[in-house]
């Protein structure tokens, strides 16, 4: 079970924003690992969603969500 932090264009620009996500929230991040998982969405294109995990627990996966809300960062529980 991971966390999902946001979906963008490109490999590069998920690592780049799991960097910049990561910096400013450490403290909430801790150790977990990010994973790029791209979804072809058809005629929407292809976008790579930034996830991080993994959880033991959905409670867990969602403690770390609502305390990120806190800090304005988009977060929902991907299973």
């Amino acid at each position: 079970m991971r966390v999902q932090l946001g979906a963008v264009g490109s490999e590069a620009e998920a690592q780049r924003e799991w960097d910049r996500i990561r910096k400013a929230n450490g403290d909430v991040l801790g150790s977990l690992s990010p994973a790029f998982v791209r979804a072809d969405l058809g005629e929407k294109g292809v976008v790579y969603r930034i996830q991080a995990g993994p959880f033991a627990t959905a409670d867990a996966a969602t403690d770390i969500c609502n305390k990120l809300k806190t800090r304005n960062v988009g977060c929902f529980v991907a299973r």
